[in-house]
């Protein structure tokens, strides 16, 4: 029984240490994964993707900006109630 137990945290051991060189491998792996997804995509693809992000990024704004407005408000008839 013994000697099963020796071979089980042997093979524990042996299992953690490949998991951990796998593991180092992964930022590897994720850039890589960048580099396909790049060359994977159509040459007008890039500048439809990149229309579609600055559009998202006008809406972020325009809400921050009407959130910001609100809040002003919000404030001025807090301090006009005083």
């Amino acid at each position: 029984m013994e000697h099963v137990l020796q071979n089980i945290n042997k093979l524990n051991r042996n299992l953690e240490g490949v998991i951990a060189v796998g593991n180092e491998f992964g930022a590897v792996e994720a850039l890589w994964s960048q580099f396909e997804n790049v060359m994977a995509k159509e040459p007008g693809e890039g500048e439809e993707a990149k229309a579609q992000s600055r559009e998202g990024e006008e809406e972020v704004m325009e809400e921050e900006t009407a959130e910001e407005n609100a809040d002003q408000r919000d404030g001025k008839a807090v301090e006009g109630r005083k």
